[in-house]
């Protein structure tokens, strides 16, 4: 599956938006385009000592190497590393795998320093995060090399913004005054240096997906709207996707699954794509308003959009902008998105009215790609064709709800009829 998604998508350099994938060849709604692995995995928690047991909700309640819940019944009992008593694993299988990869020796021994040091007191939820990556990535640099030079060949941000230099002066002097020597394998002997650990802060800061709990339920099938990133990831291939306000492509992860692949991260077609279109996830839910999109992509990702769709609502009013952030405005997980407005519209005649595209010129893709559920903000992909026909059957990949393709367009339609 992996070699054949690899093969429906080219690697291509586009004036103005560096590095791309695009569409080797026509793609339906619902292909899978990518399914991609993680060369490192970190814990998105805070740097505190919970034992593993504990049912508390700020307890490190994942397996520390795949990041799957762990087990709280009496008859499946999480397995406890054997260096510390704040690390846990959901299995021995992963524990084994994890000694060797992820959570080697080392890695355990620094995780136990970090956690009785002072100096992470008080600190935000950010430095304990970049602490974890940059343990990762020295771990990394030892275990795997090769994955290390791919890690620093990614793109990254301006690495001598303010906020970077600052994190890297006060996590330098934690992580030289706390962490054991690396191995002796390791290339970096004498610990990561100042200059490299901003290289690598800038890199995270570009190219780290969230891996995202469930949405959980209020009321019945109102969900409550709040959903917390559980892990981190850095996806070599699928850092290479860029960012649109109207994407064709969406991306899925199944954490909790059963598979031995459940940290990959899938990224299907959400309609029908031409060969040569650009690829492209949106790095947040499609419902935020302009003014919030332009401001979070400059904030977390350091340039302005000028997408289709950010060029027709950049004339829009305060107020035009406000009703175009027609559901919840809620951080959700990574995703994905791109096309241009004409092929991507090219139904909108199909069910959508005058006036709707008048009040919202994007109002097809709203209508038949977004969640209906309130509180979700997910976009809706359809599952994967079967080779003799398309799947009619579509996907949140928040939610995970599962909806024909007309009920949403049907329901819309009804509702005019009721006014």
């Amino acid at each position: 599956m992996a070699d054949e998604a690899a093969s429906l998508l080219n690697l291509a350099e586009i004036e103005g938006r560096g590095r791309a994938l695009v569409a080797a060849q026509r793609l339906r709604g619902g292909q899978i385009v990518l399914r991609d692995s993680p060369i490192l995995l970190y814990s998105a928690l805070p740097i505190t000592k919970q034992p593993p047991s504990s049912s508390s909700s700020a307890t490190t309640c994942y397996c520390a190497n795949c990041f799957k819940i762990l087990p709280q019944s009496s008859s499946s009992q999480a397995v406890s590393c054997p260096t510390c008593d704040h690390h846990a694993f959901c299995s021995p299988s992963c524990l084994s795998a994890a000694v060797t990869t992820s959570h080697t020796p080392w890695v355990c021994q620094a995780l136990s320093r970090l956690v009785a040091c002072p100096l992470l007191d008080g600190q935000p939820l950010e430095r304990h995060v970049q602490a974890r990556f940059l343990i990762a990535a020295c771990n990394l640099a030892t275990v795997s090399p090769s994955n290390f030079q791919l890690l620093l060949s990614l793109q990254g941000r301006e690495a001598h913004t303010d906020d970077t230099i600052s994190a890297a002066q006060f996590l330098h002097s934690l992580l030289a005054s706390v962490c054991p020597p690396p191995p002796p394998a390791s290339p970096f002997p004498q610990g990561f240096s100042f200059e490299m650990i901003v290289a690598l802060l800038s890199r995270d800061k570009l190219n780290a997906f969230g891996l995202m709990e469930p949405v959980s339920s209020r009321d019945g099938d109102e969900l409550d709207g709040e959903r917390s990133v559980r892990a981190y990831g850095i996806y070599p291939r699928a850092s290479f996707f860029n960012h649109d306000c109207l994407p064709n492509a969406c991306r899925f992860d199944y954490v909790d699954s059963a598979s031995d692949g459940n940290t990959d991260i899938i990224v299907r077609i959400i309609h029908d794509v031409p060969q040569g279109r650009e690829i492209c996830l949106s790095y947040f839910p499609v419902n935020l308003n302009y003014a919030n999109r332009q401001r979070r992509l400059m904030e977390d990702y350091g340039f302005a959009c000028d997408c289709d769709r950010c060029k027709v609502e950049a004339n829009w009013s305060d107020d035009e902008n406000e009703h175009g952030d027609n559901r919840e405005d809620n951080d959700g997980d990574t995703e994905g998105m791109n096309e241009d407005a004409d092929e991507q519209m090219g139904g909108l005649e199909a069910g959508i009215g005058e006036e709707k595209e008048t009040d919202f010129p994007h109002a097809y893709f709203f209508l038949r790609y977004m969640c209906n559920r309130e509180n979700c903000g997910g976009t809706m992909a359809p599952l994967p064709p079967s080779e003799c026909a398309p799947s009619n059957r579509m996907e949140c990949n928040v939610c995970g709800q599962l909806r024909n393709e007309d009920e949403e367009a049907e329901a819309d339609g009804e509702e005019a009829m009721d006014e």
